[in-house]
């Protein structure tokens, strides 16, 4: 996948300061004191933070727990593994022994399946923050519309359902597939066979098989460019991810209400 990551670190750095701020995802953690990561004093405190510098003291504590218990309790990585895709993460409706057998495939392999790559790459990220990153469908909308907007490459992401009413109202798909019109325009009717879309999509869309590789690979890119001369920032992917997450229905929904155009 060829992209300018010059355009990207641009477009990303009008923003990045302001993260301690834009970040707003603030989760419920008293289920840790039985999972036996915090104490309830570590609750106490913890919930007493920012959303951001709560977020921050959980990728470190339950991070090193889950890399402990990897290697030490398999019983208790699988239920923090379930915490950080349920709670956390908020995809409840699932079935724990299919989210835990995805989870072991996942960290077998450096190309995971697509298939819902949401849950287990969070707990992929969770585990090595300096070579994996959430994917969701957020970090892929924001991905996709600088790629649109700053013309910083040419191939895209495919975007895991999600709930944002915001995100659905302007399908990033139909955006790029409009800004892409001649990629999907027939020689005549009958080329609009069943598969006429999705050979169509293929043309621009990154396969399924290769999307969380490239994406991460992307970020990897921009990471240490972003915040340079911030060692653990440069070290952390998740920074760049929170990023990403955190514009996605806010600044980058204004920036596409007030820039797109056919």
């Amino acid at each position: 996948m060829k992209c300018d990551i010059d355009k990207f670190v641009k477009y990303l750095s009008t923003y990045k300061d302001d993260l301690p701020v834009l970040y707003k995802w603030n989760v419920e953690i008293d289920r840790l004191v039985e999972l036996k990561t915090l104490t309830e004093k570590q609750v106490k405190e913890i919930n007493l933070l920012s959303p951001y510098e709560k977020e921050l003291c959980l990728k470190k504590i339950v991070g090193q727990k889950l890399n402990d218990t990897l290697k030490s309790d398999l019983k208790l990585f699988e239920k923090l593994s379930l915490w950080i895709i349920k709670d956390w993460g908020g995809i409840t409706n699932t079935n724990d022994n299919d989210t835990i057998s995805l989870v072991n495939a996942f960290l077998k392999t450096e190309k995971p399946d697509f298939y819902r790559i949401a849950s287990t790459s969070k707990v992929g990220a969770y585990l090595f923050p300096d070579r994996n990153v959430i994917y969701d469908s957020r970090v892929a909308y924001s991905l996709n519309w600088i790629i649109l907007s700053e013309n910083a490459g040419q191939n895209f992401f495919p975007i895991p359902e999600g709930r944002n009413s915001k995100m659905s109202a302007f399908d990033m798909n139909v955006l790029i597939r409009l800004k892409n019109i001649s990629v999907y325009r027939p020689e005549n009717i009958e080329d609009l066979k069943n598969n006429f879309i999705n050979n169509s999509d293929k043309k621009i869309f990154i396969d399924k098989k290769e999307a969380y590789f490239e994406l991460t690979n992307l970020v990897k890119q921009i990471n240490p460019l972003l915040w340079k001369g911030d060692k653990e920032k440069e070290q952390n992917l998740y920074f760049t991810e929170m990023l990403l997450f955190s514009i996605a229905d806010r600044e980058i929904f204004i920036d596409i209400t007030n820039n797109f155009s056919i």
